[in-house]
């Protein structure tokens, strides 16, 4: 079984940029995948994340996006708006 905890956090100095093509051939490739599309839910999120470079992910998602699920989600009120 995979542990969603082993998966190593590339540095971006060491990412090679790609473009929106070879991001999108990358997609391509796992969504055409038959054994991609066997694999349990969760790890197809987790492949899927991987494909994002780290980069991307830093610059898009909230840094408070866990303590917060529930605003960016929802619309709750941000936790820390509720104090």
């Amino acid at each position: 079984m995979t542990n969603l905890h082993n998966h190593s956090i590339s540095n971006t100095s060491e990412e090679p940029e790609l473009s929106m093509e070879e991001l999108d051939a990358k997609w391509d490739a796992l969504e055409n995948d038959p054994e991609f599309r066997k694999k349990p839910f969760w790890q197809r999120i987790v492949e899927i994340g991987k494909v994002v470079p780290q980069s991307e992910w830093r610059k898009h998602l909230p840094t408070d996006f866990a303590r917060n699920f529930e605003h960016y989600m929802y619309g709750a009120p941000r936790e820390d708006e509720e104090e």
